[in-house]
């Protein structure tokens, strides 16, 4: 089950655009993050954002509005500032996406403020001095800026990652007993048709058992693949194997 992620803040400083606030409330849900706190000094249309939202109206109709970022970021244990930037007093170094969800994961107790800058200027240094870490996203040198959504999008999908560890949507690689079993049928496939008169048969079973190891499986691609040969050892007698 699918984890959705409750004690990490998405906190938007200063946002500009109402479509980026809409976006950003999207990206959040696709990555479970339900928490929005937005800093404003102008206000936003949330009919124009709602259009962006699409199905995370919930997360804009819940979002918490502060009038400043110490106030939003009040209580959290970890702060994080999504910047760019380096500099004078802009922190000694940065984490990337990938090692700050790993920390932030990591943490048993309290909650995680993610703060985002304003999409023309990003974080000041005065707002970048509330956070306890510096998390950078690389880019191009050609055009290094990303949109607010994207950046959000980029960093929650770490996040993501790293509260649902072990999880693979798409398929999970078969044992290797089942490896084993299946060698087995193409080596018996292959010696039915007088192969190994050529080859030597146990060299060419783990030929294609550290093939398959190496292919990662699934189990529908075993079985198939299983098929195949047992329809190849039956070509001489026409009954396939056993």
């Amino acid at each position: 089950m699918l984890k959705t992620i409750k004690n990490v803040k998405v906190i938007l400083v200063s946002p500009r655009d109402s479509r980026n606030v809409g976006a950003v409330c999207r990206a959040m849900k696709n990555m479970g993050l339900m928490s929005l706190r937005i800093v404003m000094k102008n206000l936003i249309d949330p009919k124009t954002a709602e259009i962006l939202a699409v199905h995370a109206a919930d997360i804009l109709d819940n979002a918490e509005v502060f009038s400043d970022p110490a106030g939003a970021v009040k209580g959290a244990s970890l702060v994080a500032g999504i910047t760019r930037r380096r500099g004078k007093r802009r922190k000694y170094f940065s984490y990337s996406a990938e090692q700050a969800a790993e920390k932030i994961a990591s943490l048993k107790e309290g909650w995680t403020a993610l703060m985002f800058g304003n999409e023309a200027s990003g974080l000041t240094e005065e707002e970048l001095s509330l956070c306890n870490i510096a998390v950078r996203i690389p880019s191009s040198a050609v055009f290094p800026s990303l949109n607010l959504s994207h950046a959000v999008q980029i960093v929650t999908y770490e996040i993501f990652k790293a509260f649902n560890k072990g999880y693979n949507s798409y398929f999970k690689p078969v044992s290797g007993e089942r490896l084993a079993d299946l060698t087995g049928v193409i080596k018996k496939s292959l010696k039915q048709i007088g192969f190994f008169k050529i080859t030597g048969e146990e060299d060419m079973g783990i030929f294609f058992r550290d093939i398959l190891a190496r292919a990662e499986i699934s189990a529908g691609e075993a079985n198939r693949i299983e098929k195949v040969f047992k329809k190849i050892g039956g070509i001489l007698t026409g009954k396939g194997i056993d």
